[in-house]
């Protein structure tokens, strides 16, 4: 799992950002100037961090930091069910 203050160590030195944790509620387009290519770099650090794939579909539908964050945490969340139920031998349904 990711902390939210590692998300957001995240943005400003990979993307160089200016991100406090009041502006994880702001639309893209509000505080911060956001572009699609800091959304691809952001996916491509956080997923590098956590060795967690999300849905680039989901990812793409957030309009804040805020939902991109929630999307990783619900994809480690689920990344970790899938790996203790393998590593118990269960088959977790899709």
């Amino acid at each position: 799992m990711i902390s939210r203050a590692e998300f957001i160590r995240i943005v400003r030195e990979e993307l160089r950002l200016p991100l406090a944790d009041p502006d994880l509620e702001h639309a893209f387009d509000q505080e911060v100037n956001w572009r699609s290519i800091h959304r691809v770099r952001l996916f491509a650090a956080v997923e590098q961090l956590t060795g967690v794939r999300a849905s680039v579909d989901r990812l793409f539908e957030e309009q804040t930091a805020s939902g991109i964050y929630a999307v990783f945490a619900e994809a480690c969340s689920d990344d970790r069910a899938e790996r203790t139920a393998a590593g118990s031998g269960e088959k977790r349904e899709a």
